[in-house]
């Protein structure tokens, strides 16, 4: 017998009602020129004419009533749209439902039917069989044309917060929240839900997500460690195969899906506080070694799985640095886990070895954070001396006047610059003590100097914009992303430029929305020599390997046309290129 636990209802009308006359246009008006006289214009080409079945109407008034939605339901002379959410939750034999029923019916004016679209998302859990499903039927009312969908899920696959965040998105389209306490009526279902299912009022310091998985593990007979939550969300999850092997030990059979060997590694993972998956953590392998990172202690083992952090290439500094060297990029390597520097400043690192290298003796030796700092800007100086020239890049002037339009926040007036010179870029880098001098011609940054007052303020962040190429068929545009945001030092900004931060970001999508940035473009004078160069778009093909597996990635890149721009200047012209290799960097 099937039984209703929970039954929440809401419903939005609306009722666009138009006069049943129009007003006569006139055909000709008459103008005073001041040549001509008095003159008549005709105003035919300017009068909407009825090209489509429905005619042209003159509104009258709007309701927002059930009343009015039933009054004129029979009325040609009015737009209907009626929009109703159904919430139940509902239980049967051995299954409890939730289930959120989205209706939708509108009749436009002078129509003559209604057009009609319905929707239901469920999720069921089957407390017998320990089985929990999700699915949906689209145009449930048709016999026909119902699409259905249902499939066994995973508890990683959040279905619970799944349906939380629908059933928001369904209430927030028709609701008024000044009415209507939707985060309560959301908590209700899902806790009446949970609660229906027998076993879940064992675990009720728990959240109902929690609840109803604990109850899962445990009617498995499955042992799992302290942390078991903080575990469930990565992908993917144990099957029942993995279990019945591991003897339904969870940590044993996590390790086995995802290839993790070790007592070290299982001993961290029952202290993780969240598990992030192993990417991070085999990358870090990849590039030391297996035996290497497993030798390193507990907490740093810990820090590897816990965060999900961009991957350096697997051959990074191998041939390139001494033993000596590896060990103190390995200590640098150390602060990047821990966010202390950020990835794309140890790849410029490598950029300025590799052409230092083959212009002067050079070693790695900083190990610590204050060290790398004063040894990026070192060599930041070097690679500056020997690839100097004054340089201009070139953008469209609407793109800089919006880019440079002051932002407004609670804090004061922020000003924002596009470097275009190589005297702003190297300007920045005097003030900030970085190597954003050294950006000027890479063809796919843009460099943001954010100021904090107006001036030559030094209380200022440098800014990277990523520019890539979108290319479809019939179709060409630039997507611009912010990559690196940091402060005097290459250090991390502090919460206070959270807001300039979130306006910026806004400024860049509402361009790239609108297609304001269409001109990268650059040029410059050094050795004696003028060069100017467009942009253009070339593909790479990039090969992996990882644990046996080779892969194959495709896609474009940005480049300059004239590839003078990349040689060095009248000290070595035409003789060393400076590294541009899409292969070995993230760009």
């Amino acid at each position: 017998m099937k039984e209703e636990l929970f039954n929440y209802t809401v419903k939005k009308y609306q009722v666009s009602e138009y006069l049943d006359t129009n007003p006569i246009r006139p055909l000709k008006k008459e103008v005073e020129d001041d040549f001509w006289g008095t003159i008549e214009t005709s105003l035919s080409s300017g009068r909407h004419t009825s090209y489509t079945p429905w005619g042209d109407y003159t509104f009258k008034a709007d309701y927002d009533t059930e009343e009015k939605f039933v009054e004129h339901y029979g009325n040609p002379f009015t737009q209907l749209y009626l929009n109703r959410v159904i919430v139940s939750v509902t239980r049967e034999n051995d299954k409890v439902s939730f289930k959120v029923f989205n209706y939708y019916k509108s009749r436009r004016v002078a129509g003559k039917w209604f057009k009609l679209r319905t929707n239901c998302k469920f999720i069921t859990f089957n407390y017998k069989t320990n089985a929990l499903y999700t699915g949906s039927l689209d145009n449930y009312h048709l016999k026909r044309k119902c699409r259905k969908r249902v499939s066994r899920v995973l508890f990683n696959n959040d279905p619970i917060n799944q349906m939380r965040r629908h059933l928001r998105e369904s209430f927030n389209s028709i609701v008024d929240k000044d009415k209507v306490d939707i985060p309560t009526i959301v908590n209700q279902v899902i806790s009446t839900f949970v609660n229906a299912i027998p076993g879940t009022e064992l675990y009720a310091d728990l959240l109902p997500e929690q609840r109803i998985y604990k109850r899962y593990l445990d009617a498995q007979g499955i042992k799992v460690p302290n942390n078991w939550f903080e575990l469930m969300n990565t992908y993917p999850q144990p099957k029942k195969k993995d279990l019945v092997k591991c003897e339904y030990k969870y940590i044993d059979a996590l390790m086995r899906v995802h290839k993790l060997k070790g007592d070290k590694v299982k001993r961290v993972l029952h202290n993780v506080k969240s598990f992030e998956g192993v990417t991070n953590f085999n990358n870090a392998c990849s590039i030391f070694g297996d035996k290497f990172i497993l030798n390193q202690p507990d907490e740093f083992v810990q820090l590897l799985l816990e965060k999900a952090q961009p991957g350096f290439h697997n051959n990074i500094g191998k041939g390139l640095l001494t033993k000596k060297e590896f060990s103190n990029f390995f200590e640098i390597y150390k602060l990047f886990q821990k966010g202390l520097v950020n990835n794309n400043v140890i790849e410029d690192h490598f950029r300025f070895y590799r052409l230092l290298d083959e212009m002067e003796p050079v070693k790695w030796a900083s190990r610590t954070h204050d060290e790398f700092v004063q040894e990026h800007y070192d060599w930041s100086e070097k690679y500056n001396h020997y690839t100097n020239g004054d340089f201009n890049r070139i953008y469209n002037q609407v793109f800089v006047d919006k880019i440079n339009e002051v932002i407004l926040t609670k804090d004061g007036p922020y000003f924002p610059e596009v470097l275009i010179t190589s005297k702003r870029y190297n300007n920045e880098s005097f003030f900030q003590n970085n190597c954003v001098k050294t950006y000027v011609k890479r063809v796919g940054s843009v460099l943001i100097s954010l100021r904090r007052g107006e001036g030559e303020t030094e209380e200022r962040a440098s800014i990277e914009i990523e520019v890539t190429p979108l290319v479809w068929p019939d179709e060409m545009y630039f997507n611009l992303r912010r990559v690196q945001t940091l402060g005097k030092r290459n250090t991390r900004l502090d919460n206070s430029w959270d807001d300039v931060l979130s306006k910026l970001d806004e400024r860049i999508e509402y361009i790239v929305r609108e297609k304001l940035f269409d001109t990268l473009q650059i040029d410059g004078e050094f050795g004696g020599r003028k060069v100017f160069s467009d942009y253009i778009i070339k593909d790479y093909s990039r090969e992996g390997y990882e644990k046996n597996v080779t892969s194959i990635s495709k896609g474009v890149y940005l480049a300059w046309e004239n590839d003078s721009i990349m040689k060095l200047n009248s000290y070595n012209y035409n003789i060393v290129p400076v590294f541009n290799d899409p292969d070995a960097l993230d760009f």
